[in-house]
C-alpha cells in the first residue's frame, strides 16, 4: 500500500510541470527557445577596401645593337606595396562568386649590369591593376578563395653605358595576366579582413630606338603577398 502511495507523489510531481505549462504556468521555455539561431553571414553585396603588403619583381632581359641582342640580365628588386580594391559578391548554396578591380603602387626599382658587362638595365614599376574573378567557398565568416584575370602596370626601361651614360629608355603600359588565393574573414556584420597572395605576370615586351641603334626585350613578373580591409555595403 505503501508503495502505491509513493508511486502516486511520483506521478503527480512529473505531470505538475506540464500541466502548469499547458495552463500558460511559469515554466522555463525549451534550450531553442532560450537560444535563438543565430544567421549565417552573408557575402553577398558590394565591398570596397584597402590593401598593404610586400612584393618582389623579376626582371629577365636582352639588349643590343639594332643588328640583334648580344648582352642579358636577369635581376629582381622589391618594395612596399598598397593600394585599393572594390567588387561585389554573390552568395550562394555556401559558394562564393565575385569580380574585383585593384589598383597597386610600389617602388620595385632595380638596375642590373648586363652579361658583357658594358651596359646597365634598370627596370622600374611604380604601379599596377587588375580586373577579376573571385570563386569561393564559405565557411560562415570565413571564405576560401582563388582569383585570377587581368593585370596590368607601366614599366619602365632604362639602357645605359657602364660608368654613365644613358643610350636609350622606354615606357609602356604592358598587360597580362595574374591569379592567386586567400583567406578572408568576417569581423563584424560588414567588415572583413583578408590575407593574398598573388602571382602577376605584365608579359614580355620589345622596344626599338633608332635614334640610339638599340633594341631591347623584356619579361617582367610581381609576386606580393598583402593583407587588406574591406567595407560591405
Amino acid at each position: 500500500m505503501r508503495l502505491f502511495v509513493i508511486l502516486g507523489f511520483l506521478v503527480a510531481a512529473v505531470g505538475t510541470p506540464a500541466v502548469a505549462a499547458d495552463l500558460g504556468g511559469g515554466s522555463k521555455g525549451s534550450l531553442k527557445d532560450e537560444m535563438p539561431y543565430a544567421p549565417r553571414f552573408n557575402w553577398t553585396g558590394a565591398y570596397a577596401g584597402a590593401q598593404v603588403g610586400y612584393g618582389w619583381a623579376d626582371t629577365d632581359a636582352q639588349s643590343g645593337m639594332t643588328t640583334g641582342f648580344n648582352q642579358s640580365y636577369s635581376y629582381d628588386s622589391d618594395s612596399i606595396v598598397g593600394g585599393f580594391h572594390g567588387g561585389y559578391n554573390l552568395h550562394y548554396q555556401g559558394f562564393v562568386y565575385g569580380i574585383e578591380a585593384d589598383i597597386d603602387f610600389a617602388d620595385l626599382n632595380e638596375t642590373s649590369v648586363g652579361s658583357l658587362g658594358t651596359q646597365t638595365h634598370q627596370t622600374s614599376l611604380e604601379w599596377m591593376g587588375s580586373v577579376l574573378a573571385r570563386v569561393g567557398y564559405a565557411a560562415d565568416k570565413t571564405l576560401f578563395y582563388v582569383t585570377g584575370g587581368w593585370a596590368f602596370g607601366e614599366v619602365d626601361i632604362t639602357q645605359a653605358n657602364v660608368g654613365g651614360g644613358q643610350i636609350a629608355s622606354y615606357s609602356d603600359i604592358r598587360h597580362g595576366w595574374t591569379l592567386g588565393g586567400g583567406i578572408e574573414q568576417a569581423f563584424a556584420s560588414n567588415m572583413t579582413a583578408r590575407l593574398e597572395y598573388r602571382y602577376t605576370d605584365l608579359g614580355s615586351e620589345d622596344f626599338r630606338s633608332t635614334a640610339a641603334n638599340s633594341i631591347d626585350s623584356s619579361d617582367v613578373t610581381v609576386q606580393s603577398i598583402r593583407a587588406g580591409v574591406s567595407i560591405k555595403f
